[in-house]
């Protein structure tokens, strides 16, 4: 991996990129302990107390599905509790981590194998599916990570495999799993394809008592099995899906599928070939380690080139996590930024969190989520609540992005908001109509330079 020479640009470019943007000191830490360093440490995350600290009064999170069902059943406003403090711990991650690839691979994860929280039963299996199914395996093996999503109670609910037997077949998770999890839609498979594989997942299912996912052998169907040419025998019972996930994990069209997908969250939306195929090769040569497959496209020039580039447009996520970053802000709880009133919500972006209905989950096209007029509003209003500090479950103190320069001036705050979130790179029209900002009304001329600048289109790219 040759990243080019260290600038303040490249810095920010690294943040924004392999995380959710820089917070107000992050360009001159990664400046400061090198590139190259900073891109290890990420690919190797660690300890946290700081982050661990912050999630903790958020008991919930430690809760087991028969726990969570036990309360719902004493309770049923608990399970509202609980996915609200899901929520609020997925945005604490996201904006407090000290390891950003590790919050943006679990989002993206979460995204492929996507499951969706409104579901019955599933809502009950999302927090352990993000931390047990998901988060351990985001820079691990590929296979490992597509079998305990395979094992888990949310997808087995979400895509109704818990109801498929040998008498009453289910195609829905043999369809995504190829389509959407593995070898893309134009992977090389047939129709007959998805009725083997669901031939051999049948009996995957639910223990609705235990609140665990199960194997009932007496529903799984015991006939020989043929999958993309390969042999199954017959009476191998749970061993058929498993073989499954074996074969599908080895295929050349699933280490390309997987590239594409990577290289279109870390790189652009058309993904040059050399980083597919860079990516690729890593995948088919390591063994599907995620970690040497997302290395391996940093480690291209491609994606470097991207540095002096125009830019990849945000999601309404990538939008708000990289807002707070900015700022510098402290959350505390995730209501107010995804279903808060006054029309600055990631519900009104089109985004709210743990709610893509489809198993295709959000789109990870930034074109598709170039604002339209009622979304862009959104984001000028989340913007706005954000530097008039109305945002409830929020701290902000603008001091920790402008330090000691007067809130008053505008052209010394937009210099400091220049260096500090935009690396050096705010474009010339934004950073004069940052500097021609008056000091009229209740906020300092400086607290609308930064509102401004969030708001400008050049904040609206990664």
């Amino acid at each position: 991996m040759t990243p080019p020479p260290i600038g303040p640009r490249v810095a920010r470019f690294a943040l924004d990129r392999l995380g959710y943007g820089p917070r107000p000191d992050a360009i001159d830490e990664v400046l400061g302990r090198g590139l190259e360093r900073w891109i290890e440490d990420q690919l190797a995350p660690s300890t946290d107390g700081a982050l661990d600290a912050r999630l903790r009064p958020l008991s919930s999170l430690s809760y087991t599905i028969p726990q969570t069902l036990s309360r719902y059943e004493a309770d049923q406003r608990s399970i509202g509790v609980a996915l609200q403090e899901l929520r609020t711990a997925h945005f604490i991650r996201a904006v407090h981590s000290k390891n950003q690839l590790e919050e943006v691979l679990t989002d993206f994860w979460f995204n492929h194998f996507n499951v969706y929280q409104g579901d019955s039963p599933t809502r009950y299996g999302v927090a352990r599916y993000e931390m047990d199914a998901i988060r351990p395996h985001v820079l691990g093996r590929f296979r490992d990570l597509l079998g305990a999503v395979a094992n888990s109670w949310a997808m087995m609910s979400y895509l109704d495999n818990y109801l498929s037997s040998a008498r009453a077949i289910n195609e829905n998770y043999a369809r995504e799993l190829m389509e959407l999890h593995t070898l893309g839609v134009d992977g090389g498979y047939s129709q007959s394809d998805v009725q083997e594989v669901a031939r051999a997942f049948t009996g995957w299912g639910l223990d609705q008592r235990a609140g665990a996912f199960t194997f009932r052998a007496g529903s799984h169907d015991q006939a020989a099995k043929t999958v993309l040419g390969q042999r199954l025998p017959a009476g191998q019972g749970k061993k058929d899906g498993e073989d499954v996930l074996d074969l599908l994990s080895r295929h050349p069209s699933t280490a390309r599928f997987i590239a594409t997908k990577l290289g279109r969250r870390l790189v652009s939306d058309t993904p040059s070939e050399a980083i597919v195929a860079r990516g690729a090769e890593a995948f088919t040569s390591t063994n599907g380690d995620l970690a040497e497959v997302v290395r391996a496209i940093v480690g291209t020039a491609d994606f470097w080139n991207e540095a002096f580039g125009a830019g990849k447009i945000k999601t309404p996520h990538e939008f708000v996590v990289s807002a707070l970053r900015a700022i510098g802000a402290e959350v505390t709880s995730a209501r107010a930024l995804v279903e808060g009133r006054g029309g600055s919500s990631l519900t009104s972006m089109g985004m709210p969190t743990y709610e893509a209905l489809d198993p295709t989950g959000w789109s990870d096209r930034g074109t598709d989520w170039l604002p339209n007029p009622g979304s862009h509003l959104a984001r000028m209003n989340f913007v706005l609540s954000l530097v008039s500090q109305t945002t409830e479950g929020v701290a902000v103190d603008l001091r920790t992005l402008i330090g000691n320069a007067d809130a008053a001036d505008a052209a010394a705050v937009t210099a400091i908001v220049d260096k500090r979130v935009f690396g050096g790179t705010m474009p010339a029209e934004v950073a004069s109509a940052c500097r021609s900002v008056g000091s009229s009304g209740s906020l300092p001329a400086g607290f609308k330079v930064v509102g401004l600048a969030l708001a400008s289109p050049a904040f609206q790219a990664r």
